[in-house]
């Protein structure tokens, strides 16, 4: 009985091709979409992980107040402390994440690698097991081992083909040789990619005895696994009460106003947690879109059913019983649904690749986003819901109770008053969810030209800008010097550079590398947290070619060598936090904290301030201005490595290639990276939020397109169904423009309530927006009006055409096909 259901739906639906390729459109289009989001859901934050009991992993985030102190990660003696204290942690591994240079074992082909430096029982904490060769161990750790290192599969696969010959190979990394001994599984690793993993003997500085011991030198990250029984929350506790201990016992290397805290968060979500918010919100819209095209299918079956209640009519009357009927309208619908659905499959296949390119802005699980059996399980329990929805929403008739109607030769039926509430309803709907929508990507759209409106600071021009960082440890700070000068000079002589500087932060970037620091004759107020600056360097032609304008004093000049006094210039935002309304330009600053004596600085070296610099917004558009302090290139340790900064009077990108060659002629065993306009690191900073906008404004478009086929639908149905109504009162008098005004009018009632219900919902929905949001608040009054005069116009303009059709109408026409 199914399979001839289905054979006559087949049928049935041939002949009524409009009405079926509508459908199927609407469906694919709704289905689609909540495919392909529910696919990057799905892998970024539903999915388990490949970690052996990947929810029993835990990661611990330690943070102080202020910008950059979200995480400021551990020392190793803050890391033993929970290591050797907390019984609810079973293991503890450490890693930091480091960018080094590797070269193949001759000294060539130099490229840089975002590595992992991790202890020996890395693998096993995590879960993690290798595809080839072995993982790291015990014996990999402290300062004597060689250098071992485990590729991860996605670096194995893009870099070395996939050869499984790699293991054994020699290769050098930062000079030194270390052994391939290893593939990983596929799997993500946080706070982002890694390259491979090493032991921390890489390294001199991990294995030496001030990283080891020093508390206050804090820069390694911690992972940890659950002890079978316990819980996340008693292991928060556990782990509070040891630092509540540990700070109480080392009061100097805490500073009580710095608010340090430590967070114990599963795994899983830290992976996910900048995506959430953004995939929430992209799942809502394709649920929207979802919800308004079901409301459109449903109008579109009503009207559909309309016409054929003539049919169901007389099969109720030969004694069809509901059930016979029912089951038929499920069959052509699961046909649609179907259709609908393989459609939206495709659409979605071909999505996926553009939306894990999104993903990967905010989630290291995005490789692991694909359209698999429970995404598929997904599609097919929505094809399954539309399917039920469409069957079961219209009333069928029932046996003899319209048997009267069929014996009077109705060949017509315009539908009943519930049917007639019900589309209107769904039209109301449609509208009001298009509302919600459009408010949402105004929003959004709104932050883009607020962000486009930021002054970042910098003045205007082509400039362009390279990193070239040294190989650690084969040169001293003054050979490495005179290597950038090398290159500065060779540089300027290229034709049509104006300016080049030397620096070891690009312009609108951040180095995240920041340091406590103290002005002369200032003391702490009660409460008040140490300040801490970013610490950069750049040389006397840095400031004039990266566009970062002078306020006060003078820029570095040559004389400001290392064995001359300390100056720095600091910028607009660190001056008016310690000389607030007074001349910052004599004052002395100076580094301070025990970290110091871990990175080769002096404590309490007073440096003069010669210079303010504007603020730039290198943390982001959307970012304030952070604490910054310049030291001269020739006074700062290299240990930060380099870049150049070339400003020059033609199209900056032009250049890079005449930049590079001079670059590789200097220095070729240096690695080139991140070759980039000013420009273009402007764009990249904003780039997630306009994907943003440009995803929720795509959403918005669709609904109002299927919203204003719902409308126009509707009232053409409503029209053609009143014809010989209209023929009347035309043929009593009723003008054109009477008639024109009717229909506009029943359009507009459904308009202004689905605007009104539209607004209301908008202001409830986007106050969840508000952390996607920059300089435009979630109940802007200039967006909810635009979006209400926008979505207005599309329905006046879907009224428009049924109105004008009804207003055509020839009254003896109409009497007469009564």
């Amino acid at each position: 009985m199914l399979l001839h259901d289905l054979r006559y739906a087949a049928r049935s639906l041939t002949r009524a091709r409009g009405f079926t390729l509508a459908v199927v459109l609407t469906l694919g289009l709704g289905i689609g979409a909540n495919t392909a989001i529910f696919s990057v859901v799905r892998g970024v934050l539903l999915k388990p992980l490949p970690h052996r009991d990947g929810d029993r992993l835990i990661y611990l985030r330690q943070s102080i107040k202020g910008p950059g102190g979200e995480n400021i990660a551990f020392s190793v003696p803050e890391i033993n402390d929970f290591r050797q204290g907390a019984k609810s942690l079973q293991g503890v591994a450490e890693y930091s994440p480091l960018t080094l240079t590797m070269l193949r074992a001759d000294g060539t082909d130099p490229v840089r690698i975002n590595v992992g430096l991790v202890t020996g029982n890395f693998f096993q904490v995590m879960g993690l097991h290798t595809i080839l060769g072995r993982q790291t161990n015990d014996a990999d750790d402290g300062p004597k081992p060689p250098p071992v290192m485990v590729l991860t599969y996605d670096y194995w696969k893009s870099h070395f083909g996939g050869d499984p010959k790699v293991i054994g190979q020699v290769v050098r990394v930062e000079g030194k040789p270390a052994t391939i001994v290893g593939v990983a599984q596929p799997a993500p690793f946080f706070p982002g990619r890694y390259d491979a993993l090493m032991n921390m003997v890489i390294s001199e500085h991990h294995v030496s005895a001030t990283m080891v011991q020093g508390r206050s030198h804090r820069m390694t990250e911690m992972i940890a696994r659950l002890a079978p029984g316990v819980s996340v929350e008693q292991a928060r506790t556990e782990v509070a009460t040891i630092r509540r201990r540990v700070q109480a016992q080392f009061v100097q290397d805490y500073d009580p106003g710095s608010g340090y805290k430590v967070d114990v968060l599963p795994f899983r979500e830290v992976l996910g947690e900048k995506a959430r918010l953004t995939l929430g919100l992209l799942m809502a819209a394709a649920v929207f879109v979802m919800i308004i095209s079901c409301a459109n299918v449903t109008n579109l079956t009503l009207m559909r059913g309309v016409r054929r209640e003539h049919e169901l009519v007389v099969r109720a009357a030969v004694g069809a019983g509901t059930a016979p009927l029912r089951r038929l309208m499920l069959a052509e619908n699961l046909l649609l649904a179907s259709a609908g659905a393989l459609l939206g499959l495709v659409l979605a296949f071909g999505g996926v690749g553009l939306l894990t390119s999104f993903a990967e802005r905010y989630s290291p699980r995005a490789d692991e986003i694909r359209i698999d059996g429970m995404v598929l399980g997904f599609t097919v329990a929505v094809t399954l819901g539309v399917a039920l929805l469409l069957s079961y929403a219209p009333r069928l008739p029932k046996e003899g109770t319209l048997g009267g109607w069929v014996a009077a030769g109705v060949s017509r039926v315009s539908g009943s008053l519930r049917k007639q509430r019900m589309q209107r309803s769904l039209v109301v709907a449609q509208i009001a969810v298009s509302v919600v929508l459009l408010a949402g990507a105004g929003l959004l759209t709104r932050t883009m030209m607020r962000l486009a409106s930021v002054d970042d600071g910098l003045k205007r021009g082509e400039v362009l800008t390279m990193e070239v960082p040294l190989i650690m440890g084969e040169r001293s700070d003054a050979d490495s010097r005179a290597l950038y000068q090398r290159i500065s000079d060779e540089v300027q002589g290229l034709p049509g550079v104006q300016a080049v500087g030397v620096g070891s932060t690009m312009p609108l970037r951040s180095t995240q590398f920041q340091l406590d620091v103290k002005a002369e004759g200032r003391a702490l107020a009660a409460g008040e947290a140490q300040p801490h600056a970013e610490l950069r360097s750049a040389d006397p032609g840095y400031f004039r070619a990266a566009g970062i304008p002078l306020v006060a004093g003078r820029d570095f000049v040559a004389t400001d060598r290392d064995s001359a006094a300390r100056v720095v210039v600091v910028n607009k935002t660190l001056a008016e936090k310690f000389w607030p309304g007074r001349d910052p330009i004599g004052q002395r600053v100076a580094w301070t904290g025990p970290v110091l004596q871990f990175i080769g600085m002096k404590e309490d070296q007073w440096m003069t301030v010669v210079g303010v610099v504007a603020d730039t917004r290198d943390g982001g558009l959307d970012a304030e201005p952070r604490n910054v302090v310049f030291q001269p290139f020739a006074q700062t340790p290299v240990f930060q490595g380099g870049g150049l900064v070339v400003r020059t009077g033609s199209v900056a990108a032009n250049l890079a290639p005449n930049v590079m060659r001079v670059v590789r002629a200097v220095a070729p065993r240096e690695p080139i990276e991140h070759v980039l306009t000013v420009g273009q690191i402007r764009e990249e900073s904003v780039a997630p939020r306009r994907l943003n906008a440009a995803l929720v404004s795509s959403f918005g478009i669709l609904a109002v397109i299927i919203a204003a086929v719902g409308i126009a639908g509707v009232l053409a149905f409503s029209v053609s169904a009143r014809t010989t109504e209209i023929g009347i009162r035309m043929s009593l008098g009723a003008t054109r423009s009477a008639v024109h005004r009717m229909v506009l009018g029943e359009g507009g009632v459904l308009l202004v309530v689905g605007l009104v219900l539209g607004v209301v919902g908008a202001l409830v929905v986007t106050r969840l927006m508000a952390g996607l949001l920059f300089g435009v608040s979630p109940y802007d009054p200039v967006t909810l009006s635009v979006v209400a005069v926008v979505m207005a116009a599309v329905g006046v303009a879907a009224c428009w055409l049924p109105a004008r059709r009804a207003a055509a109408i020839h009254p003896t026409i109409a009497i007469r096909g009564r």
